[in-house]
């Protein structure tokens, strides 16, 4: 007898990191049919003790959370479906950015019979290169930069050559125009537009890995303790979101925390590759 899949579709959100994704697989997991489950890649290392404990439970629930606390790896089902199996829900979402995870992945899924579907996130390269500085202090800014370009280049490379349903998202426009641009996701995926999606931070998420941002504008309304463990701000982030209103909001940090001299370093290193991508707002 043929077992029927419960898992429908997986969507897969690649990019740069710090584009973004956190914010826009919320968004979709707020559907009643699609579950985030944020870094998905992570799920290989939740019994592994030598990990960092937040890199390999739920950034909302800890340990305890009730998707992810008791997840076995299984030869027999892939982790989208039993994701679908654990949540009830058949669309899935991945921001897992490495290719070779989305390749493989894309390969088991047609295999059984699923859907795959590819958003490339974008969003302006000064934004992401201030958010990776405030993260990794000590690494140097040529370094970001270069960093950036590889990561941006392979994922055109890989979005250009996918033969699976694909789409481009601009962070800056769905941050500015979210009732235009996420029933276009919507739709893309198949799912009919719930204005509830907009609201992310109401609905109850479960997601490997991501920003801890985003995730703390969750966690405020999810229970008492908002700056627990698994959703910790850094210092330079705390003022910002401490104060950010819940919803959707465009983050243009770059322009104040952003030295002139690394923006001036990025324009000579990575201007050509970001001149689609800039935004002046």
């Amino acid at each position: 007898m043929v077992r029927e899949r419960r898992n429908r579709a997986v969507c897969f959100i690649g990019g740069a990191g710090h584009s973004g994704s956190t914010l826009v697989g919320m968004i979709l997991g707020s559907h009643p049919e699609a579950f985030y489950a944020g870094e998905a890649g992570k799920s290989r290392y939740l019994q592994d003790a030598r990990k960092d404990a937040r890199k390999r439970t739920c950034k909302l629930c800890g340990p305890a959370c009730p998707v992810w606390s008791d997840f076995q790896a299984r030869d027999d089902i892939d982790v989208y479906e039993q994701l679908s199996e654990k949540t009830g829900r058949p669309i899935i979402i991945d921001s897992t950015k490495t290719l070779s995870w989305i390749e493989e992945r894309i390969a088991d899924l047609e295999a059984a019979g699923a859907r795959s579907v590819f958003i490339f996130l974008q969003r302006d390269g000064r934004a992401v290169i201030n958010s990776r500085t405030r993260k990794y202090p000590d690494r140097s800014p040529v370094e970001i930069i270069e960093d950036w370009i590889v990561k941006v280049r392979r994922t055109t490379v890989f979005y250009e050559a996918l033969r699976h349903p694909k789409m481009i998202v601009r962070y800056e426009e769905l941050a500015t125009e979210p009732e235009r641009v996420i029933p276009e996701i919507s739709t893309f995926l198949g799912i009919n537009f719930v204005p509830e999606m907009l609201e992310f931070y109401r609905h109850e998420h479960h997601p490997l890995g991501g920003n801890n941002g985003t995730q703390f504008i969750v966690a405020r309304h999810q229970g008492p303790n908002p700056d627990r463990p698994y959703a910790r701000l850094g210092d330079r982030s705390r003022e910002y979101y401490e104060n950010h209103a819940s919803g959707i909001h465009l983050d243009l940090r770059w322009k104040t925390e952003l030295g002139t001299d690394v923006v001036r370093l990025f324009d000579e290193v990575a201007g050509p590759v970001n001149a689609p991508l800039r935004w002046e707002g």
